[in-house]
């Protein structure tokens, strides 16, 4: 019995009939100004960190805008076709992993990856109901987007899947505006595929325990059969 969200996998792909629309120019980012100090540390955060580049293709258009939107909240518009992240979203998720880091004694390398790795993870989300969108694929929530979004990140960013994972982990109890990023059964899912994806590179998941000891050994295999379900909706450019 495969687990509930790659059965959620295995029911979009019956859907998906035809292939689908070939790729359109990877996702056009714009920055829009801060409005206070802190939003314009976050906005350098979220530029510098490089986090919304991507090589991944779109079947249409989209537009990408960070902003300050004063609310910590990242959102996929189908209607506009349009990605925003805000500042205070970008903040929120520094400041969390700081303060975590800090308890834990991190070095702050370790630190800064793990936020640089949450952010390119909350990203890749959105990008994953941007994509279920535009491929008429059945509307599956937050579970879908991030099957999606292990998937893009695993072909994207495979350098990031390690530190993704973790973020993702120490995350997974809820923190201020981070829906996007919490529950500790999305998490492992979520660890679980990126894993999967390659388990010799992605070792540190397995020994870090971001999956439960029982349903690592069965991560390639859950990995595979999402792949094998929607995977050619992840399309990479040159």
């Amino acid at each position: 019995m495969p687990h509930p969200l790659v059965a959620l996998a295995l029911s979009m792909a019956s859907t998906l009939g035809s292939a689908p629309a070939p790729a359109a120019a990877e996702p056009a980012v714009r920055y829009e100004p801060a409005g206070s100090p802190g939003a314009e540390q976050a906005r350098r955060l979220l530029q510098d960190s490089g986090a919304l580049r991507t090589g991944i293709r779109l079947p249409e258009p989209v537009e990408v805008v960070a902003r300050d939107c004063g609310e910590p909240a990242a959102t996929w518009d189908a209607g506009q076709r349009r990605i925003t992240i805000c500042y205070a979203l970008v903040d929120e998720v520094r400041r969390t992993l700081d303060g975590i880091s800090t308890t834990e004694e991190a070095d702050d390398r370790t630190a800064e990856r793990r936020v640089e790795a949450a952010l390119a993870a909350l990203y890749h989300h959105q990008l994953g109901h941007a994509l279920a969108t535009m491929n008429g694929l059945p509307a599956g929530g937050e579970g879908q987007a991030d099957q999606l979004a292990a998937l893009t990140l695993a072909a994207d960013r495979p350098a990031d899947a390690v530190p993704a994972a973790e973020a993702r982990h120490l995350l997974a109890a809820g923190h201020g505006g981070l829906d996007h990023l919490k529950g500790t059964a999305e998490s492992a899912t979520f660890g679980c595929l990126l894993y999967g994806a390659d388990p010799a590179a992605n070792a540190a998941i397995a020994k870090g325990g971001w999956v439960p000891a029982q349903r690592a050994p069965s991560c390639a295999a859950e990995y595979e059969r999402v792949r094998a379900a929607v995977g050619s909706l992840v399309v990479k450019g040159p």
